[in-house]
């Protein structure tokens, strides 16, 4: 008698685990946008730029500090550090439904993301390819914005002051 109540109650909490962990842990499904940064120069041994970051901004940052201010709000999102001296790769950047004003590549001279005196303008995105023309992104409510891409440079670059005059 024990051996068939047993088995029913394995089956029970088989189905109920089933039926309930459909996704795990996973928070389920976040807004967002994904794309790809074409690096158009090409890498080279003697660059002072290791790292390039894909930075996005709530709004266009007056100076160094405004991006601080959105940095410790909250509102700009940066992705991992992306692969050295690779062409081409694709990132992926989870962040809150809404309008997003500037979208950049940040390169740095050196291996310290948060050292702003590092930081050089890489690339912006842009919907024409004229980097003086950038484009905002809306991010809807759990949707996520495909084809982000960014063209930059690790040669070609703008020192970080160029976009707060934008």
């Amino acid at each position: 008698m024990k051996q068939p109540l047993q088995l029913y109650t394995c089956i029970a909490a088989f189905l109920l685990l089933l039926t309930s962990c459909d996704h795990g842990l996973d928070p389920g499904f976040t807004s967002g946008f994904d794309g790809t940064v074409t690096i158009v120069d090409g890498w080279s041994e003697d660059s002072e730029i290791l790292q390039v970051y894909v930075v996005v901004f709530k709004r266009i940052p007056e100076d160094i500090d405004d991006a601080f201010e959105q940095f410790s709000e909250g509102t700009i999102r940066f992705t991992q550090l992306t692969p050295p001296f690779q062409d081409e790769y694709t990132y992926s950047i989870n962040i809150d439904p809404g309008i997003y004003e500037l979208v950049v590549c940040i390169g740095v001279e050196g291996t310290q993301f948060l050292n702003v005196d590092d930081w050089v303008l890489s690339g912006i995105y842009t919907e024409t390819n004229n980097p003086f023309e950038y484009a905002s992104i809306n991010i809807p409510e759990n949707e996520r914005l495909a084809n982000v891409d960014i063209t930059a440079s690790v040669i070609h670059t703008l020192p970080i002051e160029f976009f707060f005059n934008f």
